[in-house]
């Protein structure tokens, strides 16, 4: 998956993982959408990278779990109706929306509580290492 270069502090999250990850069964821990007096949506998700090592019990090894949070800025052109908190994504694509300043950001679940946005501006606040059970360290 590409790295949405134009995010500032993309690169946080490149350190920790080695590449940009698609955000797959990454858990919603905390949003907050847009409102009236608020065009802004932050988002912070549990996440990791999934390894081809299976454990004793049949699952698949997960290591560098991180708690991420983005803060997006400029946002329109939403559909956030069903999206919230408690949500499992199957994966989030940052890409741009042609040659303006705006990009596009759609947010997959798995539980039929996908969303989507438009925004001017965003970036990765935060990148925490956390417990497999998303308890930051």
């Amino acid at each position: 998956m590409e790295a949405p270069t134009f995010l500032r502090n993309y690169q946080t999250l490149i350190q920790h993982f080695g590449y940009w990850p698609s955000f797959h069964d990454a858990n919603v821990l905390a949003y907050t959408g847009p409102i009236a007096e608020r065009q802004s949506v932050d988002i912070t998700l549990h996440t990791w990278e999934m390894t081809s090592e299976v454990d004793a019990k049949g699952y698949y090894v997960l290591q560098k779990h991180v708690l991420v949070t983005f803060h997006f800025d400029g946002v329109h052109n939403a559909s956030l109706e069903q999206f919230q908190s408690g949500n499992i994504l199957f994966e989030m694509n940052i890409s741009r929306a042609g040659d303006g300043p705006s990009f596009h950001v759609e947010l997959d679940s798995v539980m039929d509580m996908s969303g989507s946005f438009d925004a001017t501006s965003g970036e990765v606040v935060s990148v925490l290492p956390c417990t497999s059970d998303g308890e930051a360290i």
